[in-house]
């Protein structure tokens, strides 16, 4: 059963690892692109950051400090590609391990926005 677990689980983890990888940084060019466009506007700065944070919190971000012309913001990103491995190497260890991996391991990401 665990040789099986291995050739399966192990490369369809290393796969879709590497695809959310891709998708993750294709979100961050959008989130980009729309605060690129926030700016460009001609609202005031508050306005600005209150729709920027706006499309942040509805995406699961959390925010860590907010000024008068900053804002910060971080999330821990879930990635099935990592559980999948951890799975596929550790076998029945490997999701409580990539439990602990999760929540104190990981760092969230962060993201600061200036105006």
């Amino acid at each position: 059963m665990t040789t099986i677990i291995m050739l399966f689980i192990l490369p369809l983890g290393i796969l879709v690892y590497f695809i959310d990888k891709k998708i993750q940084k294709k979100n961050r060019q959008i989130f980009e692109d729309y605060i690129a466009q926030t700016k460009a506007t001609d609202i005031t700065d508050k306005e600005k950051l209150e729709k920027i944070d706006e499309m942040y919190y509805q995406n699961g971000y959390k925010v860590v400090l907010r000024s008068e012309d900053a804002l910060e913001v971080e999330k821990k990103h879930f990635n099935l590609g990592v559980l999948l491995i951890f799975f596929g190497l550790l076998t029945y260890f490997g999701l409580p391990l990539y439990y602990i991996y999760y929540r104190f391991i990981l760092k969230p990401d962060h993201i600061k926005i200036t105006l």
